[in-house]
């Protein structure tokens, strides 16, 4: 049984998009579909000394532009920011020490298309984390089409006999149709860690950050703070 995820290329992910990942036995970055403004494609969170705040990566938007063909906006030093501000919040947390030399040199790269700077990003987060689920792009494929139609394509294309779904795809998934092409879909909640050792705890526990924060703050020690149910099926 070939179960496949798929999902867009987002910017620092937070965890429980990398727990998606590996429940899947094959990674579809959808980079072929329409940017979203204001959503976590180009951005997301970290913990400052003033709570959550968004970390954004400025892009030059035009109406029906895909993910894969979003630029960069450099005018700006964005790169240099959000480094600063990472190494600000995180400096003096173990999986810093570790971390820092890869992080910074992809900071220190220049990057020009958003689909791009989002992938390379969390291939090393999936790297940090031991997670080697086999990834493929939507432009590397095939596949046409739109909403459920799009995502039933790449599940035959790849051989999916099951498609693990956010709870969010009952909405626009047609299910009849990938029961009659012979794929199941598996409807999935977040699943958000419990809490950990995080700085500034004064400010209380922040669950929803970027997958940055449990790694920096945990290091190799990450999983232990996972529900038990995720634990028992490793």
């Amino acid at each position: 049984m070939a179960k496949v995820a798929i999902h867009q290329p987002q910017y620092l992910p937070w965890l429980p998009y990398f727990l998606k990942i590996e429940a899947s036995d094959l990674f579809i970055f959808l980079d072929t579909v329409d940017f979203q403004k204001n959503g976590v494609q180009n951005r997301n969170k970290i913990k400052t000394h003033q709570g959550a705040q968004w970390l954004t990566v400025p892009v030059k938007q035009k109406a029906g532009q895909k993910i894969i063909d979003t630029p960069i906006n450099n005018q700006g030093n964005w790169r240099h920011k959000h480094w600063q501000a990472i190494k600000q919040c995180y400096g003096k947390t173990p999986g810093f020490f570790k971390y820092q030399q890869e992080l910074e040199g992809l900071y220190s790269s220049e990057w020009h298309t958003l689909g791009e700077l989002n992938i390379e990003f969390t291939r090393l987060i999936l790297k940090w984390m031991k997670i080697d689920t086999p990834i493929v792009r939507s432009s590397e494929l095939e596949s046409q089409g739109k909403a459920s139609e799009l995502i039933l394509n790449l599940c035959l294309e790849v051989g999916a006999d099951v498609y693990l779904s956010g709870i969010g795809g009952a909405n626009y998934l047609e299910e009849s149709k990938f029961l009659n092409s012979g794929v199941v879909i598996e409807y999935n909640s977040p699943i958000l860690p419990n809490a950990y050792p995080q700085r500034r705890s004064n400010q209380g526990f922040i669950g929803d950050l970027s997958a940055l924060d449990i790694m920096l703050n945990c290091y190799e020690n990450w999983r232990s703070y996972l529900p038990e149910s995720v634990n028992s099926n490793d």
